[in-house]
């Protein structure tokens, strides 16, 4: 808003315009918490922009819109086109956006008096090397990488089209075909068609044309490296050639080869696991781990987990045992002889002794069967013996009075060898559902801890012996979504989340909250407050806004949001209550990667209310009495899925 103040200020016929804008942003802008009137931002005349927020931006999308707050009475038009709003003067209008700038003026309906200017330049798609331009860019690899013989090494230039282009690896030497060219044939018959479409890109669940299809001047290859490969930091050399010019470049990234693995070990508690560099999370793993590194990208290590299996870790959460690389030490592996149940203050215990910490990941069955399934990396099987002591399983952590066998959580245990390194415990559970667990080491010993259903004292709907921690989103440094009128999400979460907080105490839960006031609070100091306090269920309150390129009259609602099989029961729960209480459209109960529902000690879900950005949804969610609705949902939705429904 700031530029287009600057803006209007040079012409004084724009001032009476300043004065109408001016009120609405400082009223904007010096609201700190929802309890304060919002009578001037209602009833004012002024302008607000609440996206974009300058009057120059560049936003590369085919679409996006502009968002904010104006005179519903006046009415306005972006580029002569009337805007639709909500009563209360919100808006949220859709605009295309062509390559290079896109200029839109702001006027009042009836076209006659300016109200800002919006410029939004839209990137040009990179231009392609022409055949009269000598070029040669390499574009992969882009990173400094470690591989293994029979690792592919993907190889990617653009160059002067109608070339030949090689890339030189020491004494190798690689080929590269044209982009455009890659076909398949399926018969001598049939007529070869393209098979790879290269600008093809996937944002938010959408599949769209980021560059061209077909791409004359991109040169694409691999190598499979070999075991007579001798490489060390070699830096590869691309090269075109093209009647009798040749042009060489070398890339950035080194090349290195790997025939020793490294013994390295976990330094961090929750070491962040992916099936590749950067992309989907596994079980994360505790401090101490013992792993095989055969292979880097960047400041990823690939880890062997067995023979059919690489993991990758970032490198600041791993380090080399002492003597690697130099020297070797003893491979990851241990025989699984014994198998014990006990009892902890948590929960149940599955104890398995090893002769080392092993990687392992964990996977959630609900319903029926109802179980959990752990997998032991490097795990021979020699089990004889699987005990159920019900015991304490871990000395100085109090006294458990829940030591009968019927009082524990397992059914049954079963295991097998999947494959030469792959050991598999089957822990069947009863009932259908489950609350939580957690996996540590102590010394040698893997624990897997399975949590206790919370055991609810009082009576009716009371829930009395629940421990639940509230999570207001977003706060202080990081606002969230900005609503039509320039109120904050974080503003919005907060005060759900306070109301939320009173009627859950009214109902006898004990309740924890991450912020009561407007802070910066990090993602992990979150579910680490959470699982402090060893909470039941953790709740995590937004709301919601879009990306650029869709439309936020067409896609808005309710969502809750689960990570982990155990808590999906409860997300429809809420989302169900969500959307009878408020009458929003429902987008429904779904999986998210998100670090508030990822946390597997407990049930945890991810509330988005509704939308910061769709007019008519923003108008309710700032009043109090639709806040208190929403609170009283989310409660009615956790009190049907540990109660069940009322009446």
């Amino acid at each position: 808003m700031k530029p287009i103040r600057k803006k209007l200020l040079k012409k004084p016929m724009a001032r009476p315009v300043l004065n109408r804008i001016l009120p609405v942003f400082a009223a904007a802008i010096t609201i700190s918490t929802l309890n304060a009137p919002y009578a001037a931002l209602a009833q004012s005349d002024g302008l607000y922009l609440a996206y974009p927020r300058n009057e120059k931006v560049t936003i590369n999308s085919s679409a996006s819109f502009i968002i904010g707050k104006s005179s519903p009475q006046s009415g306005l038009k972006i580029n002569d086109q009337p805007v639709k709003m909500s009563k209360e003067g919100f808006f949220a209008h859709v605009i295309k956006l062509n390559r290079g700038k896109n200029n839109f003026a702001l006027t009042d309906g009836a076209g006659k008096n300016p109200l800002g200017a919006i410029e939004i330049n839209r990137p040009q798609i990179p231009n392609s090397i022409t055949e009269k331009e000598w070029k040669l860019l390499p574009l992969a690899p882009t990173q400094s990488m470690g591989l293994t013989p029979g690792d592919l090494l993907i190889l990617k230039a653009k160059a002067t089209p109608g070339g030949n282009v090689s890339v030189l690896l020491k004494n190798r030497v690689i080929n590269l075909s044209p982009a455009n060219l890659v076909r398949s044939t399926r018969s001598k018959k049939s007529k070869p068609t393209p098979q790879v479409n290269w600008g093809q890109a996937v944002a938010y669940g959408k599949v769209f044309q980021n560059l061209p299809g077909s791409a004359p001047d991109l040169y694409v290859g691999f190598y499979k490296i070999q075991p007579t490969d001798n490489f060390d930091k070699i830096k590869p050399v691309f090269v075109l050639k093209k009647d009798s010019r040749v042009l060489k470049v070398k890339s950035n990234a080194e090349v290195s080869l790997v025939r020793q693995p490294i013994l390295a070990q976990t330094t961090v508690r929750d070491a962040v696991v992916r099936v590749s560099p950067d992309a989907a999370r596994l079980t994360p793993l505790e401090r101490g781990v013992r792993l095989l590194v055969d292979g880097w990208q960047g400041d990823n290590f690939r880890c062997l987990y067995g023979k059919n299996k690489h993991v990758w870790i970032k490198n600041r959460e791993l380090a080399f045992e002492e003597g690697a690389p130099a020297v070797s030490g003893p491979v990851p592996s241990s025989h699984v002889k014994t198998v014990n149940l006990s009892r902890s203050v948590y929960g149940d215990a599955i104890v398995i002794p090893l002769e080392q910490p092993l990687p392992y990941e964990v996977m959630h069955t609900v319903g029926k069967p109802n179980k959990l399934t752990l997998r032991l990396y490097g795990a021979v099987a020699d089990t004889d013996w699987v005990s159920q002591q019900y015991r304490q399983a871990f000395e100085g952590e109090g006294t458990n009075t829940n030591n009968s066998p019927r009082d524990g959580l397992v059914e049954s245990v079963d295991w097998k060898q999947v494959e030469d390194d792959v050991y598999e415990l089957n822990i069947n559970l009863k009932g259908r559902r489950q609350w939580g667990h957690t996996v540590s080491y102590d010394q040698n010993r893997l624990l897997l801890h399975i949590k206790d259903p919370p055991v609810l004292t009082g009576t009716g709907r009371s829930l009395a012996g629940l421990k639940i921690c509230v999570d207001p989103g977003h706060g202080g440094k990081e606002p969230g979504a900005m609503g039509c009128s320039g109120i904050r999400e974080a503003e919005v979460n907060l005060a759900i989340s306070l109301k939320l907080k009173a009627l859950l105490e009214k109902a006898g839960a004990q309740v924890f909250i991450t912020r009561t006031d407007d802070r910066t609070l990090g993602l992990h100091e979150r579910v680490d407050l959470a699982r402090s306090h060893n909470a039941d269920i953790l709740v995590s309150v937004h709301n919601n806004s879009l990306p650029d390129g869709r439309d936020p009259w067409k896609e808005h609602g309710t969502s809750v949001y689960f990570y982990n099989k155990q808590a999906s029961e409860l997300s429809r729960s809420v989302n169900d209550a969500l959307v009878a209480g408020l009458r929003f459209p429902n987008i429904g109960s779904r999986y998210q990667n998100l670090a508030l529902t990822r946390p597997t000690q407990m049930l945890a879900i991810l509330c988005e209310v509704g939308f910061m950005i769709n007019p008519e949804e923003y108008a309710q969610l700032i009043q109090d009495s639709v806040q208190e609705k929403a609170a009283k949902a989310i409660l009615e939705g956790l009190s049907n899925y540990l109660l069940g429904p009322a009446g």
